[in-house]
């Protein structure tokens, strides 16, 4: 192997990343910290992948084995494309790596110990093999992870969108006095994956804003917090991320405010209440994002944006009680928000339409906590002057013939759904109540292939959310669309809010159960929207056995 420049390793173990890759993902330096070794593969969208055994060769050999492998590409003036490599292909535009390793042409490779030494630059030959040989036989580094270096990178990246001032999670996370006095706390949390809170299991659809840890970063955490929490050095610490006061998107286009605040009571029932607030715009109006605040985060249990064009929901009053449903039929929808859910922006060509002379009427559930609350909460309009070229469709999954026995530990509910026309799938909205457990959502294609939409295998109620595909699911015409709920009603599920348990059948409440997979779609043709609506009335109306329909009686028609 040629001699190799000298290149300090502090300088390489300092080096500090967040880049994302052509999926969208976002990968740290703090990722190959935790490896045994790490290869830098430096690539660009004209290589020839098919001209590369030997990396082939490597990789299969060398992953198994504890060592990280990273495409680069630093070309900026091509696109994010897939290179069909079978590990991540960083977006390095600014050039950092190949500066920092030395590397001057595409399909070179370097190779880093986890304490940052560069041990081989070069082609990928038959000297790669025995340079990554000699990095395994070493004995493992033991140095203890740092904040600084290797966890603040982590929270920075996946913690601290909530855990910053003014926002919905208890404290703070952005500096190294805030989290060290809570690493055994945050070792604990992640280890359980009860924080950061992400439902979806991996590998069963990619979502946007995925906020599931990586096993390396859990063992980071946990031995820091084993370590004692140590600082490190404050000059390897990367920039705290920025959050813009108060809104994060910025201000507003318009700002609408429930008319009065109101007040939750310690105890008692749930309260579902629907708020109408009168918009006066005198244009159509075409929304590009939206942003919740509710003002009593701890009470607010989700939230739903409906628009009334016909003003039927002032007839009932400012505010009244809407218990399941507002009492009219809307007229359109703006979404809705969960907790743990982030300012939703509309992709292009899917902005939502605000009809001039609508009512927006806020329908809140508040789920009491013990401590009596007042909320006045406030969502915020971003909008756009493009008007949408194209209407998302809902194709609801779901059944409302739950009747779950107490004790029953495996009850399950089944729809489906085949879809008339090519479709793409932008997001998936699971909903269930306290007791469900397990949700898997899937498509069979056309030609017998299963196509996974979610699954998840611990379903908290608390933590439910909208979300988004990062890259649309085609699903041809004729793919069968299919959900399974598993709930677990006996007393060893510590969620069940009855203990005992007892019977629980479908309804509204937090304590009665639901059954929903909303799988949003966009027609590929427009032109087809019409007849997916058909099949979707079809299937609606089989769903209420046709009850909104009345056969006359005999003496009616004769009259």
């Amino acid at each position: 192997m040629p001699a190799l420049p000298v290149l300090p390793a502090l300088l390489l173990a300092a080096l500090s990343f967040q880049l994302p890759d052509t999926d969208g993902v976002r990968h740290t330096s703090a990722e190959f910290r935790q490896s045994k070794a790490v290869v830098f593969v430096f690539v660009s969208t004209d290589w020839p992948v098919s001209n590369a055994p030997e990396l082939s060769r490597i990789y299969k050999a060398y992953a198994s084995r504890g060592v990280a492998f990273y495409g680069v590409d630093s070309d900026a003036r091509v696109s994010a494309a897939p290179l069909g490599l079978p590990f991540p292909v960083l977006l390095d535009r600014r050039g950092d790596l190949a500066r920092f390793t030395g590397v001057k042409s595409t399909f070179e490779v370097a190779v880093l110990s986890p304490a940052g030494e560069l041990l081989y630059r070069g082609s990928v030959d038959a000297r790669l093999g025995p340079a990554l040989d000699r990095l395994l036989a070493r004995k493992p580094i033991t140095a203890p992870p740092t904040f600084a270096r290797d966890v603040a990178p982590i929270l920075y990246q996946h913690c601290a969108i909530c855990h910053h001032p003014g926002e919905v999670a208890p404290f703070s996370l952005l500096t190294y006095q805030d989290a060290a006095k809570r690493a055994k706390v945050i070792a604990t949390v992640t280890a359980s994956r009860y924080m950061p809170p992400w439902q979806p299991e991996p590998g069963y659809g990619h979502f946007q804003g995925e906020r599931r840890l990586r096993d390396a970063d859990i063992a980071t955490l946990r031995r820091w917090a084993n370590a004692g929490a140590p600082q490190g050095d404050p000059s390897q610490l990367p920039p705290a991320p920025h959050f813009p006061e108060g809104w994060q998107l910025g201000p507003p286009d318009m700002t609408i405010r429930m008319p009065k605040p109101f007040s939750i009571a310690a105890d008692g029932p749930d309260r579902y209440m629907c708020f109408v607030i009168p918009l006066h715009l005198t244009a159509d109006k075409y929304v590009r994002a939206l942003e919740f605040r509710p003002e009593a985060r701890s009470v607010v249990h989700h939230a739903l944006f409906l628009l009334d064009s016909g003003h039927i929901g002032r007839q009932l009053g400012e505010s009244y009680s809407c218990f399941g449903t507002p009492g009219f039929l809307p007229s359109g929808a703006l979404g809705g928000w969960t907790p743990g859910m982030q300012p939703a922006r509309m992709p292009d060509g899917l902005q939502l339409i605000l009809r001039k002379g609508s009512d927006l009427v806020m329908q809140i559930h508040y789920h009491p906590t013990g401590k009596a609350e007042t909320d006045q909460s406030t969502l915020g309009l971003y909008f756009t002057d493009k008007p949408p070229t194209k209407w998302v469709a809902d194709i609801p999954l779901g059944s409302h013939l739950i009747d779950i026995p107490p004790g029953e530990r495996a009850y399950k509910v089944r729809d489906h759904f085949t879809t008339p026309v090519d479709v793409e799938a932008v997001g998936i909205i699971p909903h269930a109540h306290y007791i469900c457990k397990e949700m898997d959502g899937w498509a069979i294609l056309p030609d017998g292939r299963k196509q996974w939409l979610i699954r998840i295998r611990d379903w908290n109620f608390n933590w439910q959310e909208q979300y988004r595909y990062a890259t649309p699911v085609k699903l041809p015409a004729d793919t069968r669309l299919e959900m399974e709920f598993t709930y677990d009603n006996s007393d060893a599920n510590p969620r069940n809010p009855n203990h005992p348990a007892r019977r629980v059948v479908w309804g509204p409440a937090t304590t009665d159960e639901m059954a929903g997979l909303h799988v949003q779609v966009v027609p590929e043709d427009m032109d087809d929207w019409h007849e997916l609506g058909q099949a979707l009335w079809g299937k609606f109306m089989r769903s209420v056995g046709g009850a909104f329909y009345r056969k006359p009686k005999e003496e009616d028609r004769r009259q």
